[in-house]
């Protein structure tokens, strides 16, 4: 049952809603209605009552002026008029007054018996106690009347007699007022129902539109349907759909944009993607061609100093072999120790690709080893320097700028005949380290070329790889001195101990 009790609930729909409105309205008018009738009725009474009391009034006083006017000469109690007389002094006031037709005239004594009734009808032996003024007096048969008493003071000679004047009435309460009570009564239950029904009726006029509506709206949210059939008219309805179609084609208009748009980006990132995997091939051919050249340049550093040592000594060997045999013993001796230090420096360049000193231990302590090892091979004078914080530099840049000066160092062996070296890795404070290797040997003419010596071009492409400032001055007869500046920012860790070196000289 409380589910049809929800039914009943106003902010389910509108038509509920019109519905209990016209309830309301038709409830308000009935009970206006009433009360209306309500008024209507005791203004009737009240005039009622007025009349009768009017009309005993004057007949109290046509009364009271017939007792004096026809008192007898020398007699001290008035006589009453005959019944004749009576019945025509009252009916006089009755023309006067005009009351109910129904209202009938009484005469009673102390003893509330009728003496006179006009109209003359069969009278009732006796009425109660009655006060002046207005009262109900209620039959043996149920019915009751209305008794209006005249005071006694209006009609002193009348009440010399003992006797008092009475209009009865029939206290039909519903008689005229409460007829009219009734039929109000009914038009407002009328109206009542009828304003209900109009409601409903027009609740479900207003409502059949909306529910149309709403149904399109939920067609197209259940994606049933593209759109919704405007309704015609000027109404809220139609106003409110034109408006939801408006929204939907613009909505359909944005959806079909967007499917466009993302048709295009798809279309781009398979073009991106394209073009990513285009430039991760030649990424990866780049790396390649990097890793070659290291290569070559490693094998340049090392397998070529050796072998052109080697092919020198053979020539020497080919010259003592014909000229000079007694010395080819020792010559071979020395070819023999050529062979050896390539050997040697190939296996330490194998070693390095496969371990890296300098990613494990820092530039600064790499930089150490391979000086030390310099010295050693060579016997010069080689001092070694490095301040804490570029020392620590360990990236991939630092293995680029420790092949550098790998390169330089053999270099100088090889050609500067120098007697001292100085290695200095510098930290400039402001995110720059500097590396400078500065020897007292021969020199020679920067500017001049060398054909087939690709160290220099090396060391040049190796820097511009990694961004480095090369610079290289040599005078002839007054040394050679390489510097490189690399800018490595925060890749450079604080905190770390540096080293500082001296390569003792054997």
């Amino acid at each position: 049952m409380f589910r049809y009790f929800r039914a009943l609930d106003p902010r389910r729909s509108l038509a509920t809603a019109v519905a209990w409105l016209a309830v309301a309205l038709s409830l308000a008018i009935a009970l206006a209605l009433v009360a209306v009738g309500d008024y209507a009725a005791n203004s009737m009474l009240a005039q009622r009552d007025t009349l009768m009391k009017r009309f005993a009034g004057q007949v109290a006083a046509d009364l009271e002026r017939a007792l004096v006017n026809e008192a007898q000469p020398g007699s001290s109690a008035p006589v009453l008029p005959s019944r004749e007389r009576l019945a025509a002094l009252i009916d006089a006031a009755r023309q006067r007054t005009k009351p109910d037709p129904r209202a009938r005239i009484l005469l009673l004594d102390e003893r509330h018996r009728i003496v006179f009734e006009s109209p003359d009808e069969a009278p009732e032996p006796w009425l109660p106690l009655l006060l002046p003024g207005v009262a109900l007096v209620q039959g043996e048969d149920g019915t009751r009347s209305a008794v209006v008493t005249a005071p006694r003071e209006a009609a002193s000679s009348l009440a010399a007699l003992g006797l008092y004047v009475a209009v009865v009435q029939p206290a039909e309460e519903r008689g005229q007022a409460g007829s009219l009570q009734e039929k109000l009564t009914a038009i407002s239950i009328l109206l009542s129902i009828t304003a209900a029904l109009v409601g409903a009726a027009f609740a479900r006029v207003l409502t059949r539109r909306l529910g149309e509506l709403t149904l399109q709206v939920q067609r197209v949210a259940r994606q049933e349907a593209d759109g919704i059939v405007e309704p015609k008219g000027q109404d809220e309805v139609a106003v409110l759909g034109r408006a939801f179609s408006r929204l939907l084609q613009a909505l359909r208009q944005e959806h079909d944009e967007l499917d466009q748009l993302t048709q295009e980006l798809e279309q781009r990132v398979q073009a991106r993607t394209r073009e990513v995997e285009r430039l991760a091939a030649d990424s990866r051919y780049a790396a390649v061609v990097r890793e070659r050249l290291r290569l070559a340049r490693d094998l340049h550093d090392t397998l070529a100093h050796s072998m052109m040592e080697m092919l020198h000594e053979i020539r020497t060997l080919r010259v003592l072999h014909a000229h000079d045999p007694q010395r080819l013993g020792a010559e071979l001796e020395r070819a023999e120790e050529v062979a050896r230090q390539g050997m040697k420096e190939a296996r330490e360049a194998v070693s390095q690709m496969r371990l890296n000193a300098v990613r494990d231990l820092g530039l600064g302590a790499a930089l150490a080893g391979a000086v030390n090892r310099f010295a050693e091979r060579t016997g010069l004078d080689v001092r070694f320097s490095a301040d804490p914080q570029a020392a620590s530099f360990a990236d991939p840049r630092a293995e680029t700028l420790f092949r550098i000066a790998e390169e330089t160092l053999r270099n100088i062996g090889q050609h500067a005949q120098a007697l001292h070296v100085d290695v200095a890795l510098k930290d400039l404070g402001d995110g720059t380290i500097e590396l400078a290797i500065k020897d007292d040997g021969v020199g020679f003419d920067v500017a001049e070329p060398h054909p087939g010596h690709y160290g220099l071009v090396g060391m040049r492409e190796q820097a511009q790889l990694i961004d480095a400032e090369f610079e290289l001055h040599s005078i002839p007869g007054a040394g050679t001195t390489m510097q490189l500046r690399l800018r490595v920012g925060p890749e450079m860790r604080p905190g770390n101990n540096g080293v500082r070196h001296a390569a003792p000289t054997p």
